[in-house]
């Protein structure tokens, strides 16, 4: 979800916190426990509460063609978004985006705002909703843009990527990268046909 069709929520907590360490993505830790550990950390050490994540979360808007580009594949396919974000924090975006199913994890909260951790479904959850789809006897496509994609993008029938940094799109150079929603939609529809 977030690079892909929304801004990374991260960023925005790191510019309203003034805190530059919480700009760090899964494009930086390819390992992405560390990475909510790395956070965790931050957040206690500054003290930030669950009404700044959310808040920060408020301030986003969709990329530009990413709800059109949405709207485009929900005429041909089930849209699924599999991403490493949490639900308490992703609800605003999720509006904007018309309440597609999101598959993420949670937060666990005290009645203060403070959290406390995370728990991720599974530290291979894309790669096992793929597989669990395609063991129903559905066909997948998956579009992501970082390290953290990968698993489900290995698994899919067919991955793509979209709006990769170039270091991270050229180490799977098998994997086709796009960089606009146009090109993208019509390699999902040239795969359909």
């Amino acid at each position: 979800m977030e690079g892909t069709l929304t801004p990374e929520i991260w960023e925005q907590v790191a510019f309203d916190s003034g805190i530059d360490e919480l700009n760090k993505t899964t494009r930086d830790f390819p390992s992405y426990s560390d990475l909510m550990d790395f956070r965790l950390g931050i957040i206690k050490s500054n003290n930030l509460k669950i009404s700044d994540i959310v808040s920060a979360t408020n301030k986003l808007e969709l990329l530009d063609g990413s709800l059109d580009f949405l709207n485009e594949v929900r005429k041909d396919f089930q849209v699924v978004i599999l991403s490493d974000t949490f639900y308490e924090i992703a609800y605003p975006l999720m509006e904007k985006l018309g309440y597609p199913l999101l598959l993420c994890h949670t937060l666990d909260i005290d009645d203060d705002g403070n959290i406390l951790g995370y728990k991720l479904r599974d530290k291979a959850a894309k790669r096992q909703a793929i597989l669990a789809f395609k063991s129903m006897g559905y066909r997948c496509l998956a579009a992501g843009d970082s390290y953290n994609d990968l698993q489900m993008l290995e698994v899919a029938d067919q991955g793509f990527f979209i709006n990769a940094p170039e270091n991270i799109s050229s180490s799977v150079p098998e994997i086709p990268s796009f960089h606009n929603y146009a090109d993208l939609l019509a390699a999902f529809k040239n795969f359909h046909e």
